[in-house]
Formats: C-alpha cells, sequence, structure tokens
C-alpha cells in the first residue's frame, strides 16, 4: 500500500473513530446554561440539516428557529409542561412538507444530471407517490424530516452544545404557536444550548434480537 493511500486509510479510520465517540457521548440534555447560542454555531447545525437525504431528493423539510422567550413560554403548554424549552436558549422546530409530489420531477432530473439516476429510475420515482393517501405522505414527511432532524442533533453535539428531541407534545398546537400553514408535519422539536448537566449513559438494547442476516429472524450470518 503507497503512503498516500495509508494516509488516506488512516484518516478515514480517524474520522470513524471520532464519530462512533461522538455517538456513544450523545445525550438528552435537559438542562441548560444562560448563554446565548451564538448565530455561527446555529448556521452550522441548518447547514447539517439542509445536507440530509431524502426519498427522491425531495428535501421535503423546513426549520424554524426560535430564541423569542415568548414563543418559547407558548410551547411550554404544548409539550405538557416540559421546562426546557423555556429554559434552552434555542430551540429548532423541524417540519416535514407533507406532499412533495410538485418538486419531485425537478429534483429527480438534478439526480439524472449528477449521474445518480437513469432516466428510466427517474421516471418511476416521479410518480411512485401518485396514489399514497394522507396518512401514507404525513408518515413519508415524518420520516424524510427526522433525518434531517438528526443531522442537526448530531452536529448540536459535536459543536459542543447539548440538544434534546422534544416529541411529546400537541403537535397541532405546535404548528399553529408557529403561525405553520396547513401541508406540514411536525416532526419535532430540537431544545439546543451550552449543556448545564452532564448526565450517565442511557441504557441501550444489544444487537442481539434486533438484527437478522439475509431473512427475518436468521440470527447468524451466512457463511
Amino acid at each position: 500500500m503507497s503512503d498516500a493511500k495509508s494516509d488516506c486509510v488512516s484518516g478515514e479510520s480517524e474520522r470513524s473513530v471520532d464519530f462512533f465517540d461522538l455517538l456513544r457521548a450523545r445525550r438528552s440534555i435537559r438542562s441548560y446554561s444562560k448563554e446565548p447560542v451564538p448565530d455561527e454555531l446555529v448556521q452550522k447545525m441548518l447547514e447539517a440539516g439542509r445536507l440530509a437525504p431524502s426519498r427522491a431528493n425531495s428535501q421535503p423539510w423546513h426549520f424554524v428557529v426560535i430564541r423569542d422567550p415568548a414563543v418559547k413560554q407558548a410551547m411550554y403548554s404544548a409539550v405538557y409542561h416540559q421546562s426546557l424549552v423555556v429554559e434552552a436558549p434555542l430551540l429548532i422546530s423541524v417540519l416535514g412538507i407533507i406532499d412533495p409530489r410538485p418538486t419531485v420531477p425537478s429534483r429527480t432530473f438534478e439526480l439524472v444530471q449528477a449521474g445518480c439516476f437513469s432516466n428510466q429510475v427517474k421516471d418511476f420515482a416521479d410518480h411512485v407517490l401518485d396514489n399514497w393517501d394522507e396518512s401514507a405522505l404525513q408518515t413519508d414527511a415524518a420520516l424524510n424530516a427526522a433525518i434531517a432532524g438528526t443531522h442537526v442533533m448530531l452536529a448540536a453535539h459535536a459543536l459542543g452544545l447539548g440538544c434534546c428531541w422534544v416529541k411529546l407534545c400537541r403537535d397541532d398546537e405546535v404548528l399553529r404557536l408557529l403561525g405553520v400553514p396547513t401541508g406540514f408535519y411536525h416532526a419535532g422539536t430540537l431544545a439546543i444550548g451550552f449543556p448545564g448537566e452532564d448526565p450517565r449513559a442511557r441504557p441501550r438494547l444489544p444487537l442481539t434480537g434486533m438484527v437478522s442476516y439475509e431473512q427475518f429472524g436468521r440470527r447468524e450470518p451466512a457463511r
């Protein structure tokens, strides 16, 4: 292996270790210092969300950045009186566009130009949602927006911030308080700030029982 290639592999390995360290160190932070989150960090988190993958490159999400104490206080009731939405210096509500179908053809055209899709695949992708009802479209909106929200959440922790995904709430009330028009789904609101606590790791189930190989229920990989 050439030195250049060795350096490349070594660099990739180091980045992988850093990423998994980040995942292991991440906690849901519910207590924050009063220090405001700088605009530069807010923009980096939003950029992380913008870069998220989505079905057919539709990018069906919208972020609402909330700093106003009055808006946060109004959110307090909608999230069943969880004080973290008032105490966090920053909230980012993650919204999913329920029906992205009008913009899908232009997004898939970009995938064709990038060499990701053939025209045949583009034609299928342009129409895959045609017969979906409101419930199915909302589920897909939740999925896509949650991916973008997860990017924002992990970016927050990478930037030294604490973050908690707040989904125990009355979604319709959150949408109303934020003046969101019809056609959007509230995937969750991220409470963000410099950590005011250092909680222990939360328990996680082992991989055993949640992984199958080749067919559901097959516990061992094929040899």
